[in-house]
């Protein structure tokens, strides 16, 4: 039978039995939403904490220098910048950017306005230049990223702003502890005011690197991280890795660690001077990263679940329709029709069947994550990580959606294939006579 005629007449199967398909339909396009709704929005919800986390870390790889003997903590020397650029540049694993931060995250930051003061956990030194594209795609309030910043801006968060009263133009003091450990002030002029209500950026500013190493006693040069980026996070970890091993024997470097615990371990080792750790976003974020795995085991149940619901749903549809249509079945055998065609028309009503299922399973999951996307969850504390622009989005990994595609397939055309084998090669009499027919 030619492929048109087998398209043609299967179309017309599905049709003309419609109403007995109506409930494996309901349960395909179900299943498959629900499937693909759970994990778009779980892989919606990693992708915004990866992507937080970078922009809060600065980086995909992060080399941190640690100094104990300081009130700062983390410190790398301008003298070891140019060392470590070439390095990276040696190891090969071709970064789309490299920026330098300096950090200040001790729980004595404070800005003052008008005779308010509200702490600041994060007082981040920055290049304005190196990251005018991070600062372009932030979500400003008041004012916006210029290339005009300088050593004497600050950006601040919403929240900070409204506690204190300020606003873009308006000059503040930022006090914070010096790598000695003693207080130190300095006048900044809010350049912005950034809308980032997340737990990474509600205590958060934004200085120039230069002016945060004066205030806290570094050199000029120096900072606190490295951060490595990429076009694709693909691939970390062995890029990690290959860095780690072309430092080895040039800087005081600690081993891999994978999670934060392990971090802590190694960090409160005994030693002395600088040392340095060559730390990934996974690392920072292991505990919410295991969050994220006890959601991938409630979503592969779901997903077993689901599958195990369509194979029942089909074997059952397929053996009431199948059972009706036996004398039909008979009669096209009886045309002259082959065994294997006939099984091919009842295989391709599957395939169809499946492809409108699936389709329209899909429109409404994009429906249903429309309407997730534009509800409020500002009532789940820090649950704004989670979030893009305050919204849950989903993310459709195409790997992942044709795997749930192929999965339905495969569970529909193993539905209909025993149950048609073994009515196309039943005795013809039978057939004919209706056999089976209650």
């Amino acid at each position: 039978m030619k492929v048109t005629e087998l398209c043609k007449l299967s179309l017309k199967y599905v049709v003309s039995y419609k109403r007995r398909y109506l409930f494996l339909f309901s349960a395909l396009a179900l299943g498959f939403c629900i499937i693909s709704v759970i994990g778009s929005l779980k892989d919606g919800m990693a992708d915004a904490i990866y992507y937080s986390a970078q922009n809060h870390y600065s980086g995909d790889i992060i080399i941190a220098g640690f100094e104990k003997e300081i009130n700062a903590d983390q410190h790398i020397y301008a003298e070891t910048i140019p060392l470590l650029r070439q390095k990276i540049e040696e190891s090969g694993i071709e970064p789309e950017k490299i920026v330098l931060r300096t950090l200040e995250n001790s729980a004595d930051n404070t800005i003052y306005y008008n005779g308010t003061a509200v702490p600041l956990k994060y007082v981040v030194g920055v290049d304005w230049d190196a990251e005018i594209d991070y600062f372009n795609s932030l979500n400003f309030t008041e004012g916006s990223p210029s290339p005009d910043f300088d050593d004497g801006t600050i950006l601040i968060s919403t929240p900070v702003a409204a506690y204190i009263g300020a606003h873009a133009g308006d000059l503040v003091l930022l006090e914070t502890e010096t790598l000695y450990g003693q207080k130190n002030t300095a006048f900044f002029t809010i350049g912005g005011i950034v809308d980032d209500r997340s737990l990474f950026g509600y205590y958060k500013s934004f200085v120039s690197r230069r002016a945060l190493n004066a205030v806290i006693g570094f050199a000029a040069g120096d900072c606190s991280t490295v951060g490595i980026f990429f076009d694709n996070p693909a691939g970390v970890e062995a890029k990690r890795t290959k860095l780690q091993a072309l430092l080895e024997g040039v800087l005081p470097l600690r081993p891999l660690v994978y999670d934060r615990d392990g971090f802590y371990d190694q960090k409160d080792w005994n030693w002395t001077g600088v040392m340095f750790f060559l730390l990934t976003i996974p690392v920072y974020v292991s505990e919410v990263t295991q969050i994220l795995q006890a959601l991938n085991i409630i979503a592969y149940f779901l997903y077993v679940m689901m599958l195990l619901i369509i194979l029942v749903s089909a074997g059952v549809t397929y053996r009431l329709i199948l059972h009706e249509r036996t004398k039909e079945i008979g009669t096209m055998r009886a045309l002259g029709f082959y065994e294997k065609d006939i099984r091919r028309v009842l295989r391709f009503e599957s395939f169809i069947l499946a492809t409108v299922s699936l389709v329209t399973g899909f429109c409404f999951t994009l429906f249903f994550n429309w309407i997730i996307s534009r509800l409020s969850f500002s009532w789940f504390p820090s649950f704004e990580i989670f979030l893009k622009n305050g919204r849950l989005l989903a993310m459709y990994n195409p790997l992942v959606v044709s795997l749930n595609v192929a999965a339905i397939y495969a569970i529909l055309l193993t539905a209909v294939y025993v149950p048609s084998f073994r009515l196309s090669r039943a005795p013809l009499p039978e057939m004919l006579a209706g056999a089976g027919k209650e």
